[in-house]
């Protein structure tokens, strides 16, 4: 395991982790809320409580989100790439977009988190998935972007 990607990875199981607090926090206060007393139907066409229960649902489907993301994380292994060899999991994947420059951490799940000039990108999302099997040079077509693969370490 290279210590920065060992570095990143931890990172990232922080951010889910508190993430994953916090939605177990509103996944709980609204399901109070859904069941509330103050919430029953005063008539036939009184919404609120189903209201309630569709965002407590949505809470925590959030919360399952987030649990299965970081035990994906947890048995993610960690690897270097040797030159020319084709991203996979755990692949830092730097890309060209004209003259800026990105570099991704490709991961099972957990896509779309800033770690220091570090995006990490789950494979599953369309770019995530482009990229996948890209080597050294090979270009990547995005809809009308195209990147140039910089690296993958």
């Amino acid at each position: 395991m290279t210590p920065e990607k060992a570095a990143l990875l931890a990172r990232l199981r922080a951010v889910l982790t508190a993430d994953l607090a916090a939605a177990r926090a509103r996944a709980k206060d609204a399901s109070d809320a859904a069941t509330h007393e103050e919430n029953r139907a005063e008539g036939d066409k009184d919404m609120r409580a189903t209201e309630s229960s569709y965002i407590a649902r949505g809470h925590s489907q959030r919360v399952a989100e987030l649990e299965t993301a970081l035990a994906m994380l947890g048995a993610m292994r960690v690897r270097a790439f040797d030159g020319g060899e084709p991203a996979s999991v755990s692949a830092l994947v730097t890309v060209a977009d004209g003259a800026s420059r990105t570099t991704y951490f490709l991961v099972p799940a957990g896509g779309g988190v800033e770690l220091d000039g570090v995006t990490s990108l789950s494979t599953t999302s369309p770019l995530g998935a482009a990229l996948l099997r890209a080597t050294d040079g090979d270009e990547v077509t995005r809809g009308a972007r195209v990147l140039e693969i910089v690296s993958v370490t």
